[in-house]
């Protein structure tokens, strides 16, 4: 006798099981430690199971990617709000500490956003959009600033990558084994939070 067919609600609830398992091994061991075989036995279940929920492994990893980079998107989005009323240098350096944070408590969801974005598939077309969204969401912002004479005025494309460059920069030679310090790497980041801001606002 045939199994009852799953609903779309049963299909939607495993595949969101499916990829809290695979962004726990990701949090726990890195990008390369997702494996089917691997979150089959995390979850008690057969791992060709799985397969009845995502085509392979690749599948599983974009999804996932696409997953926390739209819960991404909605954070981000709090600090465009909040810039419709507050002050907007402390909206700035609350956005950037806030990528710092993302980067200290997700190390491994920070290198496959920003160190190794080919983990899960994500080709160089879809990673440059994917940072011009970030950049841009930023940039709106300073073009308020520069606006109302709060930052100085520049292209805030430019000075918006520029200052991402700046405050992420610390994080990407850590996660790429070029500094391997982290004290140092904490200690660059609060130097250069300074400098950025600095650099954005008009001298007074």
């Amino acid at each position: 006798m045939p199994r009852p067919k799953k609903t779309e609600t049963e299909i939607q609830t495993m595949r969101a099981q499916i990829l809290d398992t695979a962004l726990a091994i990701l949090q726990e061991s890195g990008p390369d430690a997702i494996t089917t075989r691997a979150i089959a036995e995390r979850m008690g279940v057969v791992h060709m199971s799985l397969y009845t929920y995502f085509e392979n492994q690749a599948a599983i990893l974009r999804a996932l990617s696409q997953r926390e980079i739209a819960k991404w998107r909605s954070q981000q989005q709090v600090f465009d709000r909040r810039a419709e009323t507050e002050d907007l240098v402390r909206v700035v350096e609350d956005l950037l500490r806030f990528f710092i944070a993302f980067a200290r408590e997700n190390p491994n969801l920070y290198r496959m956003a920003w160190v190794m974005p080919e983990a899960v598939g994500e080709s160089p077309a879809e990673n440059r959009r994917r940072m011009q969204v970030t950049v841009g969401q930023l940039a709106n912002i300073l073009q308020k600033g520069m606006d109302t004479g709060v930052f100085t005025a520049r292209q805030p494309f430019l000075a918006a990558g520029t200052v991402l460059a700046m405050v992420n920069t610390p994080y990407i030679l850590f996660h790429s084994g070029k500094l391997v310090d982290p004290d140092l790497r904490d200690q660059m980041v609060e130097e250069v939070i300074v400098a950025a801001m600095g650099y954005l606002k008009t001298a007074t």
